[in-house]
């Protein structure tokens, strides 16, 4: 089968939107935690524009409840996502990155939880099979750090600027609604 690269980020509702879509096909893929655009590229956030902030709030409901999602907005809504995201790499590692981001995903956009929460992540942790002590471990380990350095070149070399962001073969593809393309091109639909 042929590689995937899949960027992708806690802080969107479209993310776990294509996370759900992967698992569904069923198809390994290489998940990358997106930390921001490349250096040198600006980051438009959607949140500062109130005209596409307000489509947002109305499509991520359509397309949740289109994909039978339970939605319910996070509470707070902006929070700090790096032990998610070193959480995350550490699942990964165990071979349960998927989960664990699935997992992640739900609680905050299917729940409204606080995913910066160490509760909230190891109930995740627990959720995708692993030890929750995983979590705080995580936040100090040494190849965590190596992995987000490795990954953060991976960010600069495919230019993403968006998620969830696809690389094939095939090509890039950005948002959730291509993966079924994505696949297509690929011959693995």
């Amino acid at each position: 089968m042929p590689q995937i690269r899949v960027y992708f980020a806690f802080r969107s509702p479209y993310s776990r939107l294509g996370l759900h879509r992967l698992a569904e096909a069923g198809h390994d893929v290489d998940l990358i935690v997106f930390t921001g655009p490349p250096e040198g590229m600006p980051f438009t956030d959607p949140v500062q524009n109130p005209a596409k902030l307000a489509y947002y709030r109305e499509d991520v409901v359509r397309m949740t409840k289109r994909a039978g999602l339970p939605f319910n907005p996070p509470k707070p809504f902006e929070v700090d996502y790096t032990a998610a995201d070193r959480a995350f790499v550490a699942a990964n590692a165990a071979g349960k990155g998927m989960e664990f981001a699935i997992a992640v995903s739900d609680a905050r956009w299917g729940e409204g939880r606080n995913v910066s929460d160490q509760a909230v992540l190891q109930d995740c942790m627990t959720a995708a099979g692993l030890d929750p002590a995983l979590v705080e471990t995580a936040q100090t380990d040494d190849a965590v750090a190596e992995t987000f350095a490795a990954q953060r070149a991976l960010h600069e070399q495919d230019q993403v600027f968006g998620v969830p962001f696809m690389v094939a073969e095939s090509g890039k593809y950005w948002g959730h609604d291509r993966i079924d393309i994505m696949l297509e091109d690929l011959g693995v639909a």
